[in-house]
């Protein structure tokens, strides 16, 4: 879109078919298949608005797209949009509206914001003499897609030549994702 922003998707070919089969200003969609198992979504990579004048048209079209989308779904991309305080270090206030769109559309499309491994922040900028972090880029996944890859793995990227870090998702990774634990320490 002009001299900002754009969509970057990539994927390893080895036994994946990629098909695009919708682009839009704001997204581009692609069939996926798994040849060696026959697995296979849909997965839209997104660029969302940054101006509140365009984000409810946006995240309308994403819910109208939930109830069209008959095969399974995720979403990967940027959404500029934060789901809780803890997705921002310094900067702005947050406001409710700045959590209320990403969560309703969570809710609405019975979906998952993914659990990232490594660094959480996705966007830095440099505002008003301080370094702001926040989680605008993130994966997305519909409960139909999420049982298709009960082992996924999902990374930050490092910031390199842009203000974002890119989002990585391995359906297959070599060893188990860490997803936390119920360990507590209790001295006696």
């Amino acid at each position: 879109m002009n001299y900002y922003g754009g969509i970057w998707c990539l994927w390893n070919q080895i036994n994946i078919d990629v098909t695009i089969i919708a682009k839009q200003s704001r997204a581009i969609h692609y069939h996926v298949v798994d040849n060696t198992n026959s697995k296979q979504f849909i997965l839209t990579a997104t660029y969302a608005p940054a101006q509140d004048r365009d984000k409810d048209a946006f995240w309308h079209h994403l819910k109208q797209l939930n109830e069209s989308i008959n095969l399974l779904w995720c979403i990967i991309g940027d959404f500029n949009e934060l789901l809780q305080s803890s997705d921002k270090v310094r900067g702005a206030t947050m406001t409710i509206a700045r959590t209320q769109r990403l969560n309703d559309f969570l809710d609405h499309a019975k979906s998952i914001d993914a659990h990232v491994q490594g660094r959480v922040f996705t966007w830095k900028f440099f505002l008003r003499g301080q370094l702001v972090y926040e989680k605008q880029d993130r994966m997305i996944f519909r409960e139909d897609c999420a049982q298709l890859f009960p082992n996924y793995l999902v990374t930050n990227g490092p910031f390199m030549c842009s203000d974002h870090a890119f989002v990585l998702l391995n359906t297959e990774p070599t060893h188990p994702p860490w997803r936390g634990t119920n360990f507590k320490y209790q001295h006696s």
